[in-house]
């Protein structure tokens, strides 16, 4: 009998032959996400200091680096990496620089809508109260075209978003601007794609599968531009229509 790996093994092999337009490259993909261990209670320590009203300056730092720490969780997880990296190279400081060059991380690259030869993805961690600002998105944007040409993908992990991102429990955003009318003129100029994850995702992220599921669905919205957030990665289906229109699909479910 085939163990579990040998099926999942199967099952990415299969995966890198399907196009990825093919629905059935979702439904295979929560097996190349593994969550780690030690996640969880990492997530229960930053909500901690998330709850904290006025956290001193030693638990801003230690914040810092448990957000650190948590990224490299998530993204050691994925399958197919080969190359995780946190350096200072001769310009700029990245906080993790991720990568693979064999058939799992191939798969993982087409689920995430990423082009081989632009199969890197660098991951930037922001542990401040406030909304990421415009300037922190435009030093991204300028790494991922000047110094970082193999990067496809961009990630800031954050605390409480950035600025122009459409929140939690509002209402539908119309207008674009800030962080939000930069990240979309950006992969209009590039093709590349810089996301944001905030602390409400990240406390999502604790089953496999979910963090592939809560990528794809922010580099999706990057196109359709829905003017809400995207739905929680354990939400597995994500269901926006008008009152007429909803009545009907919720009478089939």
């Amino acid at each position: 009998m085939e163990s579990n790996d040998e099926l999942v093994d199967g099952m990415i092999k299969a995966m890198e032959r399907l196009k990825s337009e093919d629905p059935a490259l979702n439904k295979l993909a929560s097996y190349l996400y593994k969550v780690d261990d030690k996640l969880c209670a990492c997530l229960d320590k930053l909500r901690e200091y998330t709850e904290l009203e006025k956290p001193t300056h030693t638990q801003t730092q230690e914040a810092g680096k448990l957000l650190e720490q948590i990224v490299l969780l998530l993204f050691k997880g994925l399958e197919g990496v080969q190359s995780i990296k946190s350096f200072q190279s001769a310009g700029p400081q990245y906080d993790l620089l991720v990568s693979g060059d064999d058939i799992g991380w191939k798969v993982v690259c087409k689920t995430l809508y990423l082009e081989w030869e632009n199969r890197d993805i660098v991951i930037e961690a922001k542990a401040t109260k406030s909304p990421l600002q415009d300037k922190q998105f435009a030093r991204l944007c300028s790494i991922m075209e000047d110094n970082l040409r193999g990067v496809g993908l961009g990630i800031f992990v954050t605390l409480n978003g950035a600025t122009g991102f459409p929140r939690r429990d509002s209402t539908r955003q119309r207008a674009i601007s800030d962080c939000r009318l930069r990240q979309i003129v950006f992969h209009a100029r590039t093709n590349k794609i810089i996301v944001v994850l905030d602390k409400e995702d990240l406390f999502q992220l604790t089953k496999n599968g979910t963090l592939i599921e809560a990528l794809t669905r922010k580099i999706r919205d990057l196109s359709e531009l829905s003017g809400l957030p995207t739905t929680p990665a354990e939400q597995f289906q994500e269901i926006d229509l008008p009152a007429h229109l909803k009545i009907l699909y919720d009478s089939d479910h």
